[in-house]
């Protein structure tokens, strides 16, 4: 696989996504926001995401770090989901951004840089958030972050999106920065532009599950599931304070979950499956009459 994609921010201005569609770009990577609170939501996000979902491209979002402790990388997951909830059906996956710019922020309230443990670790328990709410996790980097401040082990937890203007990526990557002054019908000025090579959409899964329809239930009640797996099987909620899910034993490759209605009504959330090592699969969506 191999697809052109922009990413876009408040900085492109205003898009005319029909022409971009035009063009051939495939998909397209939007800023959701940066920081840790819903003020720095980008002002063009809504716009931009609803705009290129209905000229027919595909849509992710990535969101622009300024974290300087791990209790703040998982305060900007909490606003960065709040933002990009209401648009989870039409994301591809999350991307999590610390570039120099991030550093320059932790210097000057610091007055020092930040270690590269705490780089990783930053990365780590945003990118482990996004990941347990769902969505799939990608890390952006350059090769510079490649190769002296992400640990190999951070590099392998993660899609990598590399920005590497050189020609053909350096390394295996699921998607490639390959310019930002690149040129689009329907943007104004240099936009940046990637190839993507990794199908997002195709997620394989060991978990074989006996519910395929969405499912309904009042504040209290409760739908049970059951899984066939050869290996514990994980069952979420992609959002919080909806269903409460209540394993029983495993007897042998089978397991029933319980999910326990605890939202009030007009709530819903996906449910999702995984056995160790996949990314979580969206198998239906459960509603709170």
């Amino acid at each position: 696989m191999s697809e052109k994609w922009i990413d876009v921010s408040v900085h492109n201005g205003a898009i005319d996504w029909e022409k971009v569609a035009g063009s051939g770009i495939k998909g397209a990577i939007v800023r959701a926001g940066y920081g840790k609170s819903l003020s720095q939501m980008d002002a063009r996000f809504r716009e931009n995401i609803t705009g290129a979902a209905r000229a027919g491209l595909k849509t992710a979002v990535y969101w622009f770090s300024y974290a300087d402790s791990e209790g703040n990388a998982l305060k900007e997951w909490t606003i960065c989901r709040q933002v990009i909830e209401p648009y989870r059906h039409m994301i591809s996956f999350v991307a999590y951004d610390y570039e120099y710019d991030s550093v320059d922020y932790y210097k000057k309230v610091h007055g020092d840089s930040p270690s590269k443990t705490l780089i990783n670790s930053m990365a780590n328990t945003f990118l482990s958030a996004a990941k347990a709410d769902g969505f799939n996790a990608v890390l952006y980097m350059n090769n510079d972050y490649r190769r002296n401040v992400y640990t190999a082990e951070t590099v392998a937890s993660w899609y990598m999106w590399l920005a590497d203007y050189a020609g053909e990526p350096d390394t295996d990557c699921a998607l490639q920065q390959t310019t930002s002054s690149g040129k689009v019908p329907g943007i104004s000025g240099n936009v940046d532009l990637n190839t993507v090579f990794h199908d997002f959409s195709t997620v394989d899964t060991a978990v074989q599950i006996d519910t395929t329809m969405d499912v309904s239930r009042s504040h209290g009640g409760y739908y049970t599931i059951k899984t066939i797996c050869p290996q514990q099987v994980f069952v979420t909620a992609g959002t919080g304070g909806v269903v409460t899910v209540v394993p029983f034993p495993k007897q042998g490759n089978e397991q029933l979950f319980a999910l326990v209605a605890i939202g009030t009504s007009g709530m819903e959330t996906g449910i999702y499956t995984a056995a160790p090592g996949e990314k979580p699969l969206k198998r239906f969506v459960y509603h709170i009459t």
